[in-house]
């Protein structure tokens, strides 16, 4: 009886392991936008989740460009560059969405993309609301953020 216990588990062990590794095989593609890891629309609420709600210039920096980076860390802090250089400060606990109502904008470049991105958060018990433009160079087949812009929908 003890031996057909211990057959039995090992048959469930085989079977199990033979379930989970067939499921790491699928790709990034079925994905959508915001929840691929390749896909610009996931790397910037990545970033800018790391900015505003973690703090966090290192993990914001994974998936900018070298010029980026070294911008980032000339500030020293994630609220420095937040303040100085994207002139939007917000408290932690902000809501990122991308903004679908022009879809992806594109440039006619196959290296190159930009997308909007809508911010909800508080500001000393203030509402703030802004949109900022996120600009993408495809370097070695990886998306990553160039450059950021004001909110795109702002009269000037």
């Amino acid at each position: 009886m003890d031996r057909t216990v211990k057959f039995f588990k090992l048959v469930v062990l085989i079977f199990s392991f033979n379930l989970i590794t067939a499921c790491g095989g699928e790709s990034n593609d079925d994905l959508p936008a915001f929840a691929n890891p390749d896909a610009p629309e996931y790397r910037a609420l990545y970033f800018f989740g790391a900015i505003y709600n973690e703090r966090d210039i290192v993990k914001a920096q994974e998936h900018t460009t070298e010029k980026l980076s070294r911008i980032i860390n000339s500030y020293g802090t994630a609220r420095s560059y937040a303040r100085y250089v994207l002139n939007l400060q917000l408290d932690p606990g902000v809501e990122l969405k991308i903004d679908r109502s022009l879809n992806q904008v594109t440039t006619g470049k196959i290296d190159e993309s930009s997308i909007n991105i809508l911010f909800t958060g508080m500001l000393n018990d203030n509402m703030v609301n802004d949109v900022r433009r996120v600009n993408f160079r495809k370097i070695n087949g990886n998306w990553l953020i160039d450059s950021i812009d004001d909110d795109p929908y702002s009269k000037r």
